[in-house]
């Protein structure tokens, strides 16, 4: 099974000024009730929090812009948690305020094959949508909405956000998925007389992988560690792609979190053995 990283670069980056990221064209409300400032729910790795746009019946061009302290060279960009399709809406991803070359774009729903879309910037499905171009280096970075048809048909929802440089290992490494029920919350208490009874905050149910390479070349190793630095090592979730065969043309993503630390062996000159442990986030 290969595996492909998509890390949200601009976290790591980070903004050029308070107000990032913005939004402007129409109204919207974030998922906190805020009408003003700061589009905080589309970047905060909490995919979750959704921004909702007031489009319904508008015809207007939204730009939802990220100006960076340096420059970004991203070659994807993926846009989750969204009513695209729902709400009649069109994209295109702008660099230095010119639009990208769009080479393809699949939508579907996180942990199931994504469907390529009949155009690139035109989401066939609602949920998750992976966007790939060339790559470009800019400070200034825009998703920009416009309505499929005239009008949009219902106000557009987007969870998050993330712009990066993909990074797929040049060997698939040793896989080991597992699949459990993770219950922290769940516990019991047992009186003197023997009686146990029990309570439970929280449950969930989540995937989890361990994969292994051997004999990583310096040059993937590095590109490894600046995901890891991205993500801030387990702080921030990303994406991971685990499609089937090296290459293969329908991507399959996760939304995951590191859960320990990246540490490699030598094995020899230029070759390198690492484990890396991730599990799905909710």
């Amino acid at each position: 099974m290969s595996v492909t990283f998509y890390a949200n670069s601009i976290q790591k980056i980070g903004f050029a000024a308070a107000t990032e990221p913005t939004i402007a064209g129409e109204t919207y409300t974030c998922s906190g009730g805020e009408t003003t400032g700061v589009v905080y729910d589309v970047a905060d790795n909490r995919r979750t929090n959704v921004l909702t746009i007031d489009t319904n019946g508008a015809a207007t061009t939204i730009p939802i812009r990220f100006d960076l302290t340096t420059s970004g060279s991203f070659n994807y960009c993926i846009i989750d948690n969204h009513n695209l399709k729902t709400g009649g809406a069109l994209f295109d991803i702008e660099q230095g305020g010119a639009n990208v070359v769009l080479t393809t774009t699949h939508s579907g729903l996180l942990g199931a094959a994504l469907g390529l879309d009949s155009t690139p910037g035109t989401p066939d499905l609602d949920g998750v949508t992976l966007v790939k171009f060339g790559a470009a280096a800019d400070t200034q970075w825009e998703v920009e909405l416009d309505p499929d048809g005239g009008t949009y048909s219902a106000n557009i929802t987007i969870g998050e956000i993330s712009f990066g440089s993909s990074f797929a290992p040049s060997f698939n490494p040793e896989l080991q998925p597992t699949f459990g029920y993770d219950m922290p919350g769940s516990s019991f208490r047992e009186s003197e007389g023997g009686q146990r009874y029990g309570f439970s905050t929280h449950t969930n149910d989540r995937r989890s992988w361990r994969m292994t390479w051997k004999y990583m070349s310096d040059s993937d190793k590095g590109l490894l560690e600046d995901i890891f630095l991205f993500t801030r090592g387990t702080r921030n979730p990303f994406y991971i792609d685990l499609s089937g065969p090296l290459g293969a043309a329908t991507p399959q993503l996760f939304y995951v979190r590191f859960m320990s630390d990246l540490k490699f062996t030598g094995l020899t000159k230029d070759a390198w053995q690492v484990t890396v442990d991730i599990e799905e986030e909710i």
